[in-house]
């Protein structure tokens, strides 16, 4: 199982980063965007977690969303609530370059 992911950790996704974590929003449920622009009553999705995120120079600000914290995958898509693709994207967690914050405990 994954460590806990962490403020200050530098992690990457199958199709971008590096980035720093800058905060971790635990246990959404809320809905695929996509699901709220087109459905009238979006389904919730299971709890997930979203990602504000920086560069690892502490510049920009990013963020991702819709990750499971215990698999680093993200939750399969649903696509206006008529079908559903497997989640494939995946987050990496990279050495660290400097101390982490609880990292210790």
């Amino acid at each position: 199982m994954p460590e806990r992911l962490e403020p200050g950790m530098l992690i990457s996704t199958n199709y971008s980063g590096p980035y720093r974590i800058k905060r971790v929003e635990r246990g959404c449920t809320c809905p695929f965007y996509i699901d709220e622009i087109n459905e009238r009553n979006p389904p919730r999705q299971p709890p997930h977690i979203h990602i504000v995120l920086t560069r690892p120079d502490g510049t920009g600000h990013f963020w991702i969303s819709h990750f499971d914290e215990g698999t680093l995958l993200s939750l399969d898509k649903s696509y206006c609530g008529l079908k559903s693709k497997p989640g494939y994207d995946r987050i990496y967690i990279m050495e660290q370059d400097m101390p982490v914050q609880m990292s210790l405990f």
